[in-house]
């Protein structure tokens, strides 16, 4: 991997500032606090992100809202360029925007999505991609505080970092994963034998379920053939009544057919008395009716005829006298209206001339004339008038007496009519009475034969009686066995249903039985063949890790440190043990140039020793360096350009405040700070590439 350019804005103290970065060895050099350390903080916020337990606003400018950092680079043959964006919201500063583009594709998505491509190009293992950067910061960048920290911690939490950077941290899990999984393997292997405790039991239930469900079988069969013997007797028994309920039968017909014959003759008997009734009454209407005579009829209907002429007539006249009486009053208005006229008026509507007065009195005197006339007329119309509508009157009274009697007469008629219908009819009531006497007599003659017929029957009765009381008693035992045999043939199923539901339960738990036995096996090859190996494949591979990384550490102490004076070795927790003339010494005794060396040996030893087990991490080009040199003395500090030497990387970042390091390295991007801002200057690159 190889860093091209950095750009921010609003990280910590920069507000917009790019810096390019050249290949071979560069010094990032500035006074305390102004601003280098930031810089390596963007590169490691660019390719990760925010880490774990990191506040956004650790990295966003105090006084800004958002914030940006770009981090383009290159990783063998592919072209990356990271973006990423912070925004101070309510809740704090936090990730607002990530992308990455590869070979010029751009990808915008999550941060986790984003952090997962990323690593891919990076070719770090996968199970990093839910971690926090330690593989990074023990290979590419160390910060200054935490150079010397791995070597202070326990031993126990050293060896949990050397385990987690190195992947094997996974036998840890295995072995925690072992003990969950033993752990529930023991609870469920207690789970099981509570499941197949009562199995000998089930075992021993079962076989005596078999036995009564045989014993069932053999009953069944049993009452089967007694019910086929009542079925049989219980049919010869049918047979029997039947043939007696079928005589039963036809003397209850015969006895019936008595009853009807009875009801016939009383139904004759009570039509009979009705017609004697209806016979004597029809002689006696004929006795009251009396004759009607045909001459009178007529002579009514002509006078009624009469009358109606007279009263059309005097209608026609009152009609007539009415229009006239019409005719005079519409004459009266019109010189009434003529007078009037003819009073006001003083023009002539035809000649357009002065109507005289005396002209104007010759026509009134006319036009009274007239209305005398009109009014006499009138008087004598209306008395004529009157008198008309008192003979109408008159008329129509006599015409009303004139009906009644007509009326009386048709009744008269109609009379004479029913006379001859009762005559009739009383012949033919005569005639049926007659018909019904003899029906009553036959009907007596069939009662008589019939209750001869019943009297055949007289013993019938008893036996009847007697073999329906048989077949009832028949059909009841049929009954009561067709009762107890599905009552054992419930049984019979139930006991079934039981002896396939144990069973199947006693198949379930040898199920369980075998699924146990299997647990119990793989519990005893887990805890102690499989727990072994795991330990033992632990212990090797720590043990080879130990022995490169030891002597890889005291290759680059060697360095450092005169190696006649001290020399360096881990032990099994990767602890560094200092040796001066075969005398171990405390790390605490150290002088603090000296601690440096360590920390920073055991730092350089770490990443060739990552670099060459995960052979596949592209980041194995490039070495960031946080102050180095804290504590050494010029003849250490020397000594880093060796070092620098032996790191043979194609970039090599390198902060420090120590001037003579400048002439170590190939560039100096030199860094100042004014008041809250820092600036970058490139000066001294005598070997710029």
């Amino acid at each position: 991997m190889k860093l091209k350019r950095l750009t921010l804005n609003n990280i910590r103290s920069y507000q917009n500032q790019e810096i390019e970065f050249p290949s071979g060895s560069l010094l990032l050099a500035g006074d305390i606090g102004s601003g280098k350390t930031s810089l390596l903080l963007a590169i490691e916020y660019a390719l990760f992100g925010l880490q774990p337990g990191q506040k956004g606003s650790s990295l966003l400018r105090n006084d800004a809202t958002e914030g940006a950092v770009s981090l383009e680079l290159e990783v063998k043959d592919s072209s990356l360029l990271i973006e990423r964006r912070l925004r101070r919201g309510s809740k704090g500063v936090s990730n607002e925007f990530a992308a990455v583009t590869i070979n010029g594709v751009r990808h915008e998505s999550s941060i986790t999505e984003i952090k997962t491509k990323i690593l891919q190009a990076l070719g770090y293992p996968s199970e990093f991609i839910k971690k926090n950067n330690l593989l990074y910061r023990y290979t590419v960048y160390t910060p200054q505080e935490q150079m010397k920290q791995i070597i202070l911690e326990d031993e126990e939490t050293r060896l949990n970092i050397i385990r987690h950077i190195f992947g094997i941290d996974k036998y840890k899990r295995v072995r925690e994963n072992l003990s969950i999984l033993l752990l529930w393997i023991k609870e469920e292997s207690k789970s099981l034998q509570g499941e197949i405790k009562t199995l000998d039991e089930d075992k021993t239930k079962l076989h005596s379920i078999k036995s009564f469900f045989f014993i069932l079988e053999t009953k069944i069969k049993e009452k089967i053939s007694i019910l086929e013997q009542k079925i049989t007797y219980r049919k010869h028994a049918e047979l029997n009544f039947l043939e007696l309920e079928n005589k039963f039968k036809e003397k209850q017909l015969l006895e019936k057919d008595i009853e009807k014959i009875q009801l016939l003759i009383t139904t004759r008997q009570e039509s009979l008395s009705s017609m004697k009734k209806e016979a004597e009454e029809t002689q006696k209407n004929i006795s009251q009716i009396i004759p009607f005579d045909e001459n009178q009829y007529a002579e009514i209907i002509n006078q009624i005829s009469n009358q109606i002429q007279k009263i059309e007539s005097f209608q026609k006249e009152q009609i007539e006298t009415s229009a006239q009486l019409n005719s005079l009053d519409k004459s009266k208005q019109e010189n009434l209206q003529r007078k009037e006229r003819f009073f006001t008026m003083d023009l002539c509507q035809t000649c357009l001339q002065d109507v005289p007065d005396d002209h104007k009195h010759n026509i009134l005197n006319a036009t009274e004339s007239n209305l005398a006339q009109i009014k006499t007329q009138t008087e004598l119309l209306q008395e004529r008038n009157s008198q008309i509508l008192e003979q109408i009157q008159n008329e129509k009274k006599q015409k009303d007496i004139f009906d009644e009697k007509k009326v009386s007469l048709e009744i008269l008629k109609s009379k004479t009519q029913l006379l001859q219908d009762s005559k009739s009819k009383l012949l033919s009531i005569n005639q049926k009475k007659e018909d019904l006497q003899k029906d009553i007599l036959s009907l007596h003659e069939n009662i008589s034969k019939t209750k001869e017929q019943i009297l055949e029957f007289s013993d019938l009765d008893n036996s009847f009686s007697q073999k329906k009381q048989a077949l009832k008693l028949t059909l009841q035992e049929e009954k009561e066995t067709e009762i107890s045999l599905a009552e054992l043939k419930k049984e019979r199923d139930i006991t079934k249903k039981e002896i396939s539901s144990l069973e199947e339960t006693i198949l379930k738990k040898e199920g369980i039985k075998s699924k146990l036995s299997n647990l119990l096996e793989l519990s005893d090859w887990l805890s102690s063949q499989f727990l072994s190996l795991i330990e033992f494949t632990e212990r090797n591979v720590l043990m080879k890790l130990r022995l490169e990384f030891s002597e890889v550490f005291n290759s680059w102490f060697s360095i450092l440190v005169p190696f006649d004076s001290l020399s360096v070795q881990l032990d099994d927790s990767f602890s560094p043990i200092i040796i001066q003339k075969e005398i171990e010494m405390p790390y605490e005794f150290l002088s603090g140039g000296e601690r440096t060396a360590v920390a920073l040996a055991y730092r350089l030893a770490l990443n060739q020793t990552i670099n060459s087990v995960l052979s596949r991490i592209k980041t194995k080009e490039l070495v960031i360096l946080d102050e180095p040199t804290d504590g050494f003395s010029e003849s250490q500090i020397d000594k880093m350009r060796d070092l620098f030497s032996e790191l043979n990387v194609s970039q090599l970042i390198v902060v420090s405040h120590e001037q003579k390091i400048e002439s170590f390295v190939d560039n100096i991007i030199k860094i100042k700070k004014q008041g809250e801002t820092s600036s970058i200057e490139l000066s001294n690159t005598p070997s710029h590439q």
